[in-house]
């Protein structure tokens, strides 16, 4: 069984609360501290999970958690912010595009040849058409960031598609679960795309919710389905 269990939930989630609780505090080493935490916890979780089962699909979710948290750290630095941030934005770029490739080969482990007509891709097609004039929106706030930001929209929206493509070849469940976390990446990504250089507390902590929340649940969603491989119990669609 691979899927999180009580006592991991527990420190992750109560390490994201320190984070914004330092965060509202205005006191900068405890946020730091914890909020520099969180991924790598999870990272440590994915690494044990690898142990106990190597698929190929973990491998991929703990190469875009490593890089989402180099993203992290360089987006926190207040040295050069212009610098580090632009190279922040790109590595979370390799992030969504692991985690887009990730989502992508986890609809090959289906045991039936699905094809999905044209007509039942409309929830693609709309997702991508609606997030990507929302971008076209959020972009107008990123400034100097614009270009590096235009190339985020496109992948993390490309990332969304992907999840929500693997409705056609997973469980209900795993499906659910990885759609949501894409979608707090987009909730995520979007609220800092107003204010890259978090002047509103109140928007950064929302944004570390959603940010920590999408991570947990795409994670979730994966091992779910690594565990339903395991078992042969692989539904042939949602």
């Amino acid at each position: 069984m691979l899927v999180w269990n009580t006592k991991f939930t527990v420190i992750y989630i109560s390490t994201v609360v320190l984070a914004i609780a330092f965060l509202l505090l205005d006191l900068k080493v405890g946020f730091f501290l914890f909020n520099l935490s969180t991924l790598p916890i999870l990272i440590f979780g994915l690494l044990m999970k690898f142990k106990k089962n190597p698929h190929a699909l973990m491998t991929l979710m703990i190469v875009a958690t490593i890089f989402s948290f180099t993203g992290d750290f360089l987006m926190l630095l207040d040295i050069e912010e212009s610098l580090f941030k632009t190279i922040g934005i790109c590595t979370f770029i390799v992030a969504q595009t692991s985690y887009g490739l990730l989502f992508y080969l986890s609809t090959q482990f289906s045991e039936q040849s699905i094809r999905p007509s044209l007509s039942k891709r409309w929830p693609e097609l709309l997702a991508f058409l609606v997030l990507g004039i929302y971008a076209a929106i959020v972009l107008e706030y990123t400034n100097e960031f614009f270009l590096p930001g235009l190339l985020y929209s496109f992948f993390g929206i490309s990332t969304f598609v992907m999840a929500i493509n693997r409705r056609f070849f997973v469980s209900r469940k795993s499906f659910v679960l990885v759609a949501i976390g894409a979608f707090l990446f987009i909730l995520s990504a979007s609220l800092t795309g107003f204010d890259l250089f978090a002047t509103n507390k109140i928007r950064y902590a929302i944004a570390i919710i959603f940010y920590s929340g999408g991570h947990y649940l795409c994670s979730f969603g994966i091992l779910t389905q690594i565990d339903e491989i395991t078992n042969e119990e692989i539904p042939v669609k949602s």
